[in-house]
């Protein structure tokens, strides 16, 4: 800066500093970390509750699939004995 009371002091040029500029807001490592760790642990356990719940899905079609076997197999049995003859 110049002084106008000063008639010896001259302009510098400053250059700017490279990259963001900086906000005053930063965080420590550690805030950083705690941050990351929860969102982390969120989004575990939405996967978690996600595969449970398509593991469910899967178990009922599977039993759905078995009960449709069972009913294929009884069918067949019939069409036997009806082939067999009186």
């Amino acid at each position: 800066m110049v002084d106008p009371r000063d008639p010896g002091t001259i302009a510098m040029s400053l250059r700017p500093r490279r990259g963001r500029p900086p906000t005053g807001k930063a965080k420590s490592a550690a805030e950083r970390m705690r941050a990351y760790r929860a969102r982390h642990v969120t989004v575990k356990c939405d996967v978690l509750r996600s595969v449970i719940t398509q593991c469910q899905e899967i178990q009922q079609l599977l039993e759905s699939n078995q009960a449709l076997r069972d009913q294929l197999d009884a069918a067949y049995a019939e069409i036997a004995r009806l082939r067999s003859g009186p």
